[in-house]
């Protein structure tokens, strides 16, 4: 998978403009033989998605169009075989936002990773057939945005919404010290190829966002930067309630 950046996906895309951003318009039409994207906010706070297709290139099923998405909610997409294109997510709409990036092209051609290159709003990693495919669930944003990276937008409560990658015109990196931690498993730079791996065989992909999220193995397994406890993973909530109810 080729890692977008807004300098130049934009261009290429038959867009509608809504509220100064530009945005894919685009609700479930799911038929046999489409990969299905999950994606599920546990960052604790609403989150704003919205859409992009290559040109030329096939919509999301139903054309969903940008949306808020409540905690703990789940929105399910469903795309046809030759679609290409991603899901901005973040605090604020902004062209800056974390992205899902993806492609298909049938089963055993698919393809998802998680994007940073133009900047970091918030947390995502994407899975398949139980295991982290790309993404990173540190929370960037406790290391401070600062040069060559800048704060791009400010949210609702008056903090930093993203920080906007200074490095999205180095292909090869390498990434700058905010998001170093996540380089490897979430594109940080738009040649870090380390993020992808490449076509899989699984059409049903679950894309989380929150730190609680289970970490991908390729990210700095320690956040020095943040003094923060870390929830623990979806997986190891599961294994404790099923120990729990099997002590009753």
């Amino acid at each position: 998978m080729w890692s977008y950046s807004s300098a130049t996906f934009l261009l290429a895309l038959p867009f509608i403009t809504v509220s100064g951003f530009t945005h894919a318009t685009s609700e479930l039409h799911q038929r046999d033989g489409d990969m299905t994207i999950d994606v599920t906010n546990h960052y604790g706070v609403p989150l704003q998605l919205s859409y992009g297709v290559n040109a030329g290139f096939p919509n999301f099923r139903g054309d969903p169009q940008p949306t808020t998405l409540d905690t703990d909610a789940t929105n399910t997409y469903a795309v046809p075989s030759g679609w290409a294109g991603r899901i901005n997510v973040g605090k604020v709409d902004h062209p800056d936002n974390s992205k899902i990036e993806g492609s298909f092209h049938g089963a055993g051609n698919g393809d998802i990773d998680v994007s940073y290159v133009d900047g970091y709003s918030v947390p995502i990693t994407c899975s398949a057939g139980g295991k982290v495919l790309s993404g990173c669930n540190i929370e960037l944003m406790d290391r401070g945005c600062n040069a060559p990276d800048r704060v791009s937008a400010w949210g609702p409560d008056g903090k930093p919404a993203l920080c906007a990658n200074g490095m999205r015109g180095s292909d090869w990196g390498p990434p700058s010290s905010f998001f170093a931690p996540c380089a490897g498993a979430a594109y940080t730079f738009p040649k870090d190829d380390m993020a992808n791996v490449g076509m899989i065989s699984e059409t049903q992909i679950s894309c989380c966002i929150g730190t609680s999220c289970d970490p991908s193995p390729r990210q700095q397994k320690r956040d020095l930067s943040s003094t923060k406890a870390k929830a623990p993973s979806l997986m190891a909530r599961q294994h404790k309630l099923h120990k729990k109810s099997h002590a009753q």
